[in-house]
């Protein structure tokens, strides 16, 4: 396999990679944005007491690692394409 073969599949799966960080960072905004939660009164003492936490208390755990794991995998991609390049 050539190098600018492996080199042009390494772009395809960070461009995919990336889009997949996108697509599940813009999903986990608005699952914070508009979770139950967050659309609480804050006037209201029994209610207001969990408005302030943060978003990993708000967001499934599994969603953050999963976001998590793509974009180290993201990074993992890059810095093999970049020890491609200097080749």
């Amino acid at each position: 396999m050539s190098t600018a073969h492996t080199k042009q599949q390494l772009e395809d799966r960070i461009l995919a990679k990336r889009q997949q960080i996108e697509f599940e960072r813009t999903n986990l905004e608005e699952e914070i944005a508009f979770s139950p939660e967050n659309r609480e009164n804050p006037e209201v003492m029994e209610e207001s007491k969990n408005f302030d936490d943060p978003a990993q208390n708000i967001v499934a755990n599994t969603e953050m690692r999963s976001l998590e794991a793509a974009e180290q995998e993201l990074q993992e991609l890059l810095r093999q394409l970049e020890d491609l390049q200097k080749d």
